[in-house]
């Protein structure tokens, strides 16, 4: 009989530690102050500079469009609890000054500090493209920005925001390298990023090709036969091997574009959001990799 019960004082001890473990874990979670990002390719970024310093959380989620995202309740409760707020700017988040302005929080916008190309068509024209970040140069870029913002507002943690962005960079200077050794081997007629969305205007000048879409920025329903024209005799005229549409938006029209020239149809690019865990882009450096992945599969096979 003691000894039973000296085994169920060892049992309630054990119990005891483990669970005050938990709860010890538990409050070094909660004590992390919370960055509040706007989409999740920026979420991913922040969360590789400045690892286990903060809680990053995005607002938006995988598969979401993010341009008219409209919020919500719980997006007020969990930024009147962070202590920054990051965005990327160039009217990329329509709904972010008004979320702003209901919260006591500091802000960090990319865009403040990034060079601009602007949007040279239609009612967009003078805008700036807000999709730097599907450059890896600019991604780079976005490392070194977001870098010096978070040592501002964390001086402490400076070193561990710096080493972990030179390790980023790094691989993200491996895809980079990639991408523009693969650009160099292809024919003039392949030196053409046809998308649906007019999204990739940093990623082709950056790499010296010629950008096509259907539409300017988040602008689906504009498809005009004038514009669908325009795209199909660009594509029958350079003898194009490939198009391409995004994720977040149907590509109904683009195959119709791809039946009508003979061009292959490349698949869907990630561009504001990245997939699932699960999926081919569950983070920024995935995503990149996915759409570089496409372009070789597409202009290969020709």
């Amino acid at each position: 009989m003691r000894k039973n019960f000296f085994y169920f004082l060892i049992f309630i001890f054990f119990s005891f530690g483990m669970t005050s473990c938990k709860n010890i874990s538990n409050v070094d979670k909660s004590n992390k102050k919370l960055l509040l990002v706007s989409f999740t390719i920026l979420e991913d970024i922040v969360r590789n500079i400045v690892g286990e310093e903060f809680n990053v959380q995005s607002i938006t989620k995988p598969g979401m469009e993010v341009h008219g995202y409209q919020t919500t309740p719980s997006d007020l409760i969990k930024g009147s609890k962070a202590v920054v707020f990051i965005d990327n700017g160039f009217g990329f988040e329509l709904w972010a000054e008004k979320f702003v302005t209901n919260l006591k929080v500091s802000r960090i916008t990319i865009s403040n500090n990034l060079k601009p190309v602007f949007i040279s068509e239609d009612a967009y024209k003078g805008k700036p493209n807000p999709h730097a970040w599907i450059s890896p140069k600019r991604g780079i870029i976005y490392v070194d920005i977001l870098s010096r913002a978070l040592s501002e507002l964390k001086p402490q943690s400076k070193n561990v925001f710096e080493k972990n962005a030179k390790i980023y960079k790094n691989k993200l200077s491996k895809i980079d390298e990639d991408f523009s050794l693969f650009l160099n081997t292809l024919k003039k007629n392949q030196k053409y990023l046809v998308s649906c969305e007019g999204a990739f205007t940093y990623l082709t000048n950056d790499y010296g090709l010629t950008e096509a879409y259907l539409w300017p920025v988040n602008a689906e329903s504009q498809i005009t036969p004038k514009r669908m024209a325009k795209v199909i005799n660009l594509v029958k005229n350079n003898d194009i091997p490939a198009v391409f549409c995004e994720s977040t938006v149907s590509s109904d029209s683009q195959l119709a574009v791809s039946r009508e020239t003979g061009a292959k149809f490349g698949g869907n690019f990630y561009v504001d959001s990245l997939s699932s865990k699960n999926g081919p882009a569950s983070s920024y450096l995935d995503l990149l990799k996915h759409n570089l992945n496409l372009i070789k599969q597409a202009y290969s096979s020709k």
